[in-house]
């Protein structure tokens, strides 16, 4: 029996919506920054190693992912309250533990440097030396696990590093704190750096916030990223942007 052409059209209308129902419920949300080459976000797509690496495990898993540009401060507040599916390329904190569900992806040796104002004189080589003086740091930002431990009053921290710079070039204070993830590539030229180098073991992280969406699928992302790193899957991307292969240490 042939269908009536209301009828088809009905049946085409209820099968649209039902695919399109389908398609939204498996795309989630993920925020996106700009770190070249690691990631960077590039027209409505977040491009690079870990952006790469996250979206083969999440469509073998049978999601799409929808990319937001979005500075780190918007993301740490967006993931306390759910609307965000996933952060990548991140450290982690015991703060952050509260409300982020981590998938480590691999280990870096990471350096904190300190860049002195153009009027502090002398050197220092310890923390102890660099607690005597003013420090601005980003706010937001983790830096290294000793670091953390500072007395915050000798803290001025602010929201990029072009104000970090302006203070520095002032002598507003005394030091600043950065590394290759905080675009210490801009103070090299510019500032005096002390002798003294907080070097530690740096894991890095994607992760689910605790109230997503998909918060239930964490433990098959986890899985499924235990089998890339046992399996040297991870290292291809590294590679192909000409990047340093983090290690694994497979806890």
């Amino acid at each position: 029996m042939r269908l009536s052409v209301k009828a088809s059209y009905l049946i085409t209308c209820i099968l649209t919506l039902s695919f399109s129902a389908f398609s939204t419920a498996n795309v989630i949300t993920a925020h996106c920054r700009d770190y070249a080459p690691e990631l960077s976000f590039d027209g409505e797509k977040c491009v690079g190693a870990i952006p790469d690496l996250v979206t083969d495990i999440f469509s073998e898993l049978g999601y799409g992912i929808k990319w937001i540009n979005a500075p780190w401060i918007r993301s740490i507040k967006e993931a306390k309250s759910g609307n965000v599916d996933l952060l990548i390329r991140h450290s982690m904190t015991k703060e952050r533990e509260l409300f982020l569900q981590p998938i480590v992806y691999g280990h870096y040796t990471r350096s904190l440097s300190f860049y002195k104002s153009p009027t502090l004189k002398g050197d220092a080589f310890s923390y102890d030396d660099i607690s005597r003086y003013n420090i601005g740091a980003i706010r937001g930002n983790f830096y290294s696990p000793t670091f953390a431990t500072l007395d915050t009053r000798i803290l001025t921290l602010v929201s990029n590093t072009e104000q970090l710079i302006g203070m520095l070039e002032l002598s507003r204070v005394d030091l600043v704190v950065t590394s290759h993830s905080h675009s210490e590539r801009l103070f090299k030229d510019r500032f005096e750096k002390l002798t003294f180098v907080d070097t530690f073991d740096n894991p890095l992280y994607i992760s689910i916030p605790t109230k997503s969406n998909i918060a239930n699928v964490y433990p098959k992302v986890l899985e499924k990223m235990q089998e890339y790193r046992q399996n040297q899957a991870i290292d291809k991307y590294f590679k192909h942007y000409n990047l340093p292969v983090p290690k694994q240490l497979i806890e």
